[in-house]
């Protein structure tokens, strides 16, 4: 590459600007990469790494439609779950080696979310064990093919969603509280005596630590999805199973020690929720957490330290969410077909994709 005299002359005199130029280059971040399952125009299923930048990193087909998708800690590899009542599950790495299936031992099926262990060894996933009617955690070894070497009671009925405490030895169960059977397909079996929770279990032992349950009014309440966020806070989103102008609020808060704490939002986003959220995420840095209802078309955004409403945005269909490396911002899903990032303030331009994008999304690095 050739200089102009200019270019020369501005070196010399500035020589800190000189200096400092290739090492921004250097240290220009690479794309953020995310992994999400989707469904194209066609019916096909697949799960994929991608970028905003370049699209398609690595894609793995899937036999059915897929649903949640977990990162192993160091970010070697990440995990799609099949969608309730699916049976399948699959590994898949960051570089071209062979995706790793595993599927639920007979009598269970996955409700297609789980968590790793900190140290990446085991991982958790929700299933019910259907004939029992009871929730189950499945633990597989993550260095052995994901066999599966144990099993935990969620202590509650339909453990959807799952996370890890800060002290790596304390799990979060969302139990929706809702009995089904794959027999019934989709079939809600016992909503005049729905028994929604949110337990705390101890993964080394399968101790159940605490268990809380709503208040008799909310007992329609499901709670369905969480994040851990900043100090160990887990905020929860839920879906109202009772009378559609019963407007209940749909975000709660819980530390361990003290009683749940649903906070509705403004009278005007209320309504707009449709009684459903669909996903939960905590930002880079856990103080803001967003929650997507994607029936109602709006994503909300929650401070989880004050326990108090940051503000919405429009976005039709939008349900998956991811946190970015920037704290208050992320990255939305659309099962319309597109891609955005923005946060509180609103949503940057949509990117136009050929999939449509199931209910969750991480970020990979």
């Amino acid at each position: 590459m050739q200089l102009d005299r200019r270019s020369v002359l501005m070196g010399l005199g500035g020589s800190v600007f000189a200096l400092t130029v290739p090492e921004y280059i250097a240290a220009a971040p690479s794309p953020e990469r995310f992994a999400a399952a989707r469904k194209d125009d066609y019916g096909n299923y697949s799960a994929a790494l991608f970028d905003l930048e370049q699209g398609d990193i690595r894609e793995v087909v899937l036999p059915a439609r897929g649903h949640d998708v977990a990162l192993r800690p160091g970010g070697s590899e990440w995990v799609a779950f099949a969608r309730r009542p699916g049976r399948f599950g699959v590994a898949v790495t960051l570089d071209a080696r062979e995706p790793v299936w595993f599927s639920a031992k007979e009598g269970r099926h996955f409700y297609g979310h789980g968590a790793f262990s900190a140290d990446g060894r085991l991982l958790y996933t929700t299933e019910n064990d259907y004939e029992a009617g009871r929730g189950v955690i499945g633990v597989r070894d993550a260095g052995a093919g994901y066999r599966q070497i144990g099993e935990l009671l969620s202590h509650g009925i339909g453990p959807h969603d799952v996370g890890l405490l800060s002290d790596g030895q304390t799990m979060v169960v969302a139990n929706g509280g809702i009995r089904t059977h794959p027999d019934r397909k989709r079939e809600e079996l016992n909503l005049a005596d729905m028994e929604p929770s949110l337990s705390y279990v101890d993964i080394r032992t399968g101790d159940q630590l605490e268990t809380h349950r709503l208040s008799h009014h909310l007992r329609r309440l499901s709670i369905r999805h969480l994040a851990v966020a900043a100090r160990d806070t887990v905020v929860f989103g839920c879906q109202h199973r009772g009378p559609g102008d019963e407007l209940p609020p749909l975000i709660g808060f819980h530390r361990r020690g003290e009683a749940p704490s649903l906070v509705p939002a403004p009278d005007e986003t209320q309504m707009t929720l449709k009684n459903y959220i669909g996903s939960v995420t905590a930002d880079s840095e856990g103080s803001v957490v967003g929650a997507s209802a994607p029936r109602g078309g709006v994503v909300t955004y929650w401070d989880a330290t004050a326990r108090r409403f940051l503000g919405a945005c429009n976005a039709r269909d939008g349900c998956g969410l991811a946190p970015t490396h920037r704290g208050a911002t992320f990255l939305l899903t659309s099962g319309e077909g597109w891609l955005a990032s923005g946060g509180a303030d609103g949503l940057g331009p949509r990117q136009a994709t050929r999939y449509h994008w199931d209910n969750h999304a991480i970020l990979v690095r």
